[in-house]
């Protein structure tokens, strides 16, 4: 009975893919693929009609001729072979070439910036050694001391004295690398946004906060020549320094008065400056006569 079917079936193959010569005019020309598959019959076990239930419906199998039925079948009838050299390839060391075409920032090596260089191997600018200042509390002691090599350095390279610079920050940001004033000064050196952009620092990295705030200061000492002209430009911007006179502002005159009054406690030296304003009257620090210009 199922040779006679399978005769049945080839027929129906055959004549479905020669088309009737009538109709051959008219018919569009199509090929039609079409696998059958019939299981193999186990050893020890006949073909009569007893072991068709037990086949079911799934004894003939219909498979379009895909490209992804293709592809399947074969990654199944060709499972993939080991390499017998994967496991010496495995074995052969890594090597690194010494050296990239790849441009690598500095800071990625583990090497010293330009302006860090610049400030830690400037000639005779070793920096001063820490003291305690007695001016602040002690968590804000302890901030000062963790900057005070840093603040150092980066105050003898720009030819300013380390105390005075010290005492500037004190003014200005008790040494908090965080804190902000009203007027959006930043930092420890309290840098004002245009100003960090004019001096080309990032006002955010402490190191160059240090930087701009100590450029900025010697700027105002080249300009006006004088200690304390130059921290009321500082405070109060260079355009308000008039005929050679603190601004008559309260804030700048306490600013002024007060950083060098802790410069001379810093050094332990004894200085007299005379703080000159438009209709104010002089203010004196300390017992020696000393001159705050050069």
């Amino acid at each position: 009975m199922r040779s006679l079917f399978l005769m049945q079936l080839a027929g129906m193959i055959t004549l479905s893919a020669f088309p009737i010569a009538s109709d051959a005019q008219e018919a569009r020309p199509y090929t039609r693929r079409t696998v059958i598959t019939f299981p193999s019959t186990p050893e020890g076990q006949g073909s009569g009609a007893q072991n068709e239930p037990d086949r079911g419906r799934g004894a003939f199998r219909v498979h379009d001729l895909s490209r992804q039925w293709v592809e399947f079948q074969m990654e199944r009838a060709f499972p993939e072979q080991e390499d017998p050299s994967a496991g010496e390839r495995q074995s052969l060391p890594i090597t690194v070439p010494p050296s990239t075409s790849i441009a690598v920032p500095p800071w990625m090596l583990g090497q010293d910036s330009p302006q860090s260089a610049a400030l830690r191997y400037t000639l005779g600018c070793g920096g001063a050694s820490y003291q305690p200042s007695g001016l602040l509390r002690p968590a804000e002691e302890l901030r000062r001391q963790s900057y005070f090599a840093l603040m150092s350095q980066i105050a003898c390279a720009y030819g300013i004295p380390v105390s005075l610079f010290d005492a500037m920050i004190i003014q200005e940001s008790r040494y908090d690398a965080a804190v902000f004033s009203p007027k959006q000064a930043f930092g420890l050196t309290q840098l004002m946004p245009g100003t960090a952009t004019g001096l080309g620092v990032n006002r955010y990295n402490i190191e160059e906060n240090l930087r701009g705030g100590a450029a900025y200061l010697r700027q105002q000492l080249d300009r006006f020549g004088a200690y304390h002209l130059a921290l009321a430009a500082y405070n109060a911007g260079p355009g308000r320094v008039r005929n050679r006179q603190v601004p008559p502002f309260p804030e700048t005159l306490d600013y002024v008065a007060t950083i060098l009054s802790n410069w001379t406690r810093l050094t332990g030296a004894q200085r007299r400056t005379t703080l000159i304003g438009e209709g104010a009257q002089s203010v004196r620090l300390g017992r020696s006569p000393s001159v705050s210009r050069f």
